[in-house]
């Protein structure tokens, strides 16, 4: 490529704002000196040239200004009306435009409708314009022409929405999936957990347990009862982490235990992973760390190592 092209090829993408101003400017100043035939030769030269929507519009906003100043009020309403089509967020500056010829095209705004068509996946979401309510999704009506905000759904998902006047907005939206089975509170999962405990007495050795789990990947509640050398029942809240390291989750409990013969109450704080290995069936390792009254039989702290099995029904 020669030198001049390159000189060329560099300043044409720069030139396209330049000469949309140039001839904007250039329209405004013949306004402003009360030329309006050469205001109006501005602004046609301009709309032949220019194809960015915001100076179009700024365009016809300069010619219905000189046609208000002619007192040519159709030719007026019709160039706002096609400076709305292009940018229908376009203003009059009241500073420099007449109080009524503002007031003349914000009128016009007002009665200029589009129409906005909204489809979301999955339907039935609530919806809301600028803070009203629409009804559910999918929604069809006429709207107020300008850029509104769209909420959609209980997670008020918010976009930006430009309505032009004569047209229909398309608007679709896919919400992100609602929360599965297995999420916080979505109900109770039956499960049946066999363990192996080492450590001190009195709970090592092996036990069976079963309980109701209040299915959560964040939050669980359990109520178990465990038969092994010593009966006794413990009740546990704690979280659970999402998947973290691969397939494992971890998670924390603080634990309340009632032992029998003789009966003791006390707490404790557990602690660990857990690998699922199929839908229903999932390996758990825990540390569990437990305080009971002391007695002749047993000390009043422990240590335990557990590991066992989860069979959940249905899962």
């Amino acid at each position: 490529m020669s030198a001049p092209l390159l000189v060329m090829s560099l300043l044409l993408p720069s030139a396209a704002p330049v000469e949309e101003h140039r001839e904007l400017d250039a329209a405004l100043q013949a306004l402003s000196e009360g030329d309006f035939e050469s205001a109006l030769s501005r602004v046609e030269a301009g709309l032949k040239r220019i194809r960015d929507e915001t100076h179009i519009a700024r365009l016809h906003l300069v010619q219905g200004e000189v046609y208000a100043a002619l007192r040519q009020y159709s030719k007026m309403e019709a160039a706002f009306a096609r400076a709305l089509e292009s940018d229908p967020d376009v203003r009059l500056d009241p500073e420099r435009v007449q109080p009524t010829v503002v007031t003349l095209f914000e009128s016009l705004r007002e009665r200029l409708q589009g129409e906005l068509a909204i489809d979301v996946e999955p339907s039935g979401a609530e919806l809301r314009l600028d803070g009203r309510p629409l009804g559910q999704a999918p929604w069809r009506g006429p709207v107020p022409i300008g850029t509104h905000t769209l909420e959609v759904g209980p997670g008020k998902t918010a976009l930006q929405v430009k309505v032009r006047p004569g047209r229909t907005e398309q608007v679709r939206v896919v919400l992100p999936p609602t929360a599965p089975e297995g999420t916080p509170f979505s109900g109770l999962a039956f499960s049946a957990q066999i363990r192996a405990a080492v450590g001190l007495s009195p709970l090592s050795g092996v036990g069976v347990e079963a309980g109701a789990r209040l299915a959560g990947t964040y939050v669980y509640g359990e109520l178990n009862a465990t038969a092994g050398r010593q009966f006794g029942a413990s009740a546990r809240l704690g979280a659970q982490a999402p998947e973290l390291v691969g397939p494992l989750t971890f998670f924390l409990s603080l634990d309340a235990y009632a032992l029998g013969g003789p009966a003791l109450f006390g707490a404790g704080l557990s602690t660990g992973a857990s690998l699922p290995l199929s839908t229903r069936l999932a390996l758990f390792a825990e540390l569990s760390g437990r305080w009971l009254p002391a007695s002749a039989s047993y000390g009043n702290t422990h240590l335990l190592g557990l590991a066992g099995l989860r069979f959940t029904p249905g899962g």
